[in-house]
């Protein structure tokens, strides 16, 4: 029962680790994007180079665009992030938004290029907390459920177990009056005679 008891242990806390590093991971990437979004302005750019990176199993793509910023001067930047939804033709029109302080970091001008990798962090966190509580739960029932005790047929006390108190010392572990000791136990008491 102390193995199962630490193994569920273990596993909650390895699942409310996961939720935390995902709480922590969606609110930094979601105060960046506060803080991007206090100061981006929209403009339409053409992409001019596509970036093409490769994983194990997919692919994305990364957009260089060049654009017109709020003063009328050339800019050119890499997106923020890279998705296999980038995949634009050079010289594609985009719309997109722009760090006024640093006109190179742009986001692609859409909620879920600018919102969404943090929103989906903080969502994540929730689903491996959910997780920790339900088994918690669940051991926390089956440990309440091992620990009630179960009838069983007990055999007779052996005979060795019983513990025999003699009648002359019964009126010393009860309330009984002194009289009543004499009584039952026959005592006369002895009197003595000064001559």
């Amino acid at each position: 029962m102390a193995k199962s008891k630490n193994g569920a242990r273990v596993f909650k806390l390895i699942f409310r680790i996961m939720g935390l590093i995902f709480l922590i991971i969606g609110a930094i990437l979601t105060f960046l994007t506060y803080d991007f979004m206090n100061n981006a302005l929209p403009a339409s750019g053409r992409v001019t180079a596509v970036e093409v990176i490769t994983g194990d199993d997919s692919v994305s793509y990364k957009p260089t665009i060049r654009y017109l910023d709020w003063q009328n001067r050339k800019q050119s930047g890499q997106t923020f992030i890279s998705s296999s939804s980038y995949n634009f033709d050079i010289g594609a029109r985009v719309n997109v938004l722009y760090d006024v302080r640093n006109p190179e970091l742009l986001r692609m001008d859409t909620w879920i290029a600018t919102w969404g990798l943090g929103l989906i962090f903080l969502a994540g966190s929730v689903i491996p907390i959910l997780i920790a509580g339900v088994a918690g739960r669940i051991v926390g029932r089956k440990e309440k459920a091992k620990r009630k005790p179960h009838r069983t047929n007990a055999a007779a006390p052996k005979e060795d177990d019983i513990v025999r108190i003699p009648a002359r010392t019964k009126g010393l572990f009860s309330r009984e009056s002194r009289s009543d000791h004499e009584r039952e136990t026959s005592y006369i008491p002895t009197v003595r005679r000064n001559r």
